[in-house]
């Protein structure tokens, strides 16, 4: 399975401890790196995040935005019925 870290190189996960609830894989221009079960990196300091932590996947089509995304366009922002500000 691959996932993405935090700077967005790829992760290929090579197996998982249950017993340890680690998961254990390869980073590319990193090599073997260990994860805790909710996708911090195990070798981070005091815990805190990184860019070596797992992203969740991504679940949506090539192309299209994620639901719930917000998106802009420019053709609806400089249309004159659109208000976008409240000085008026």
């Amino acid at each position: 399975m691959v996932f993405r870290t935090r700077d967005r190189r790829e992760a290929r996960i090579a197996s998982l401890d249950l017993a340890a609830k680690l998961i254990h894989g390869e980073v590319e221009m990193q090599g073997p790196c260990a994860w805790h079960a909710d996708g911090r990196w195990r070798d981070a300091p005091f815990g805190a995040p990184g860019p070596l932590d797992l992203m969740p996947p991504d679940r949506t089509p090539a192309g299209e935005p994620a639901p719930g995304r917000a998106t802009a366009s420019v053709k609806e922002a400089f249309d004159p019925a659109n208000r976008l500000f409240c000085c008026d």
